[in-house]
């Protein structure tokens, strides 16, 4: 690690024009991770370009940073860092329209592929925020309040407010420096986690009508014709998967969101220890062992039956419980 710092600073000195991207169809950890990247490097005197390729998710524009994200990325650039991406297809860009290859990766799923010319992955970071955090220090970059807000909606995020098994004392101190930095711990929760908007309340309506449960599986579907109907502008479920990872007796929660172009977008969530990311991954996708998801081609009701017959294998296989 300590001659990835090295090398990690020296690219980061030299450099004078970066890109920074994060995955597409961005959470919290996601935004918050590119944000704070962005400000620490505005802070360095580096031109920073922070790129999303589905944009800013409206409940994190109140991000600082968040109004400078922009979709097009540049065609050429000094240095090149992805955050919170398990692989450099996650940036929902075509390799060939990256600037470069990816110089720095930095990231907390367990299912990154070291894509990068340095990887800093921790699988066991609560968030890339977290990843973040630590490294901060070591490549000199500082925190002010900007950054620990981003931060700190990162860590809020991805553990659904300090709710996933994965948070550690550690993670807990780490949002408490980030307070003592002036990150507003119950406005960003607020924003990230509580607050929806009608368009969103109606679309998750959509999904609830559809509510199956089956022997520990349950699962819901959206339309692109129920996006339409509701103007629901993303291509996400609106967090909705969360909602049904809360009900009780449910294993394993899933949710199919039709995609265009003959895609469907699944999202795993497991309650007991079984690890859904193997399971992700056999799709094409990744994640954690209690949280993942994948782009599967196919249309809905078929792509829906294959995922749900390989969830029932899991299910009835103890081989995937705990990670093992």
């Amino acid at each position: 690690m300590k001659g990835e710092i090295t090398q990690a600073q020296a690219l980061l000195d030299r450099a004078n024009t970066i890109v920074i991207v994060a995955h597409e169809r961005p959470d919290g950890d996601a935004v918050g991770s590119l944000n704070a990247v962005a400000i620490c490097l505005e802070n360095a005197g580096k031109q920073v370009t922070a790129v999303l390729a589905d944009g800013v998710p409206g409940r994190f524009l109140f991000l600082p940073g968040a109004e400078r994200v922009q979709q097009t990325i540049p065609t050429e650039c000094d240095l090149l860092i992805a955050v919170d991406c398990s692989a450099v297809e996650r940036t929902g860009y075509d390799l060939e329209s990256l600037p470069r290859r990816v110089d720095l990766n930095i990231d907390h799923h367990p299912t990154n592929n070291h894509f990068g010319v340095i990887n800093f992955v921790e699988p066991h970071a609560a968030a890339t925020a977290e990843v973040l955090f630590d490294l901060s220090s070591p490549l000199g970059l500082q925190i002010d309040t900007d950054v620990a807000t981003n931060l700190l909606t990162g860590l809020v995020t991805d553990t659904i407010g300090f709710r996933t098994s994965n948070v550690t004392p550690k993670v807990l101190r780490v949002a408490a420096q980030l307070i003592e930095l002036g990150a507003p711990l119950a406005e960003v929760y607020e924003r990230s986690l509580n607050q929806r908007s009608f368009v969103a309340a109606r679309y998750w309506g959509r999904g609830l009508s559809r509510l199956e449960r089956e022997d520990g599986l349950l699962w819901a579907s959206l339309t692109l014709d129920d996006k339409k109907s509701v103007g629901y502008p993303g291509r996400d479920d609106a967090d909705l998967i969360n909602l049904l990872s809360t009900i009780e007796s449910a294993e394993v929660a899933l949710i199919f969101v039709e995609q265009s172009r003959g895609k469907v977008k699944v999202s795993w969530r497991s309650r007991s220890g079984l690890n859904v990311a193997r399971l992700a991954s056999a799709f094409g996708g990744g994640g954690h062992e209690q949280a993942a998801g994948a782009i599967v081609a196919g249309e809905l009701e078929e792509v829906r039956a294959r995922v749900l017959s390989a969830t029932r294998t899991i299910l009835g296989s103890d081989s995937d419980r705990g990670g093992k």
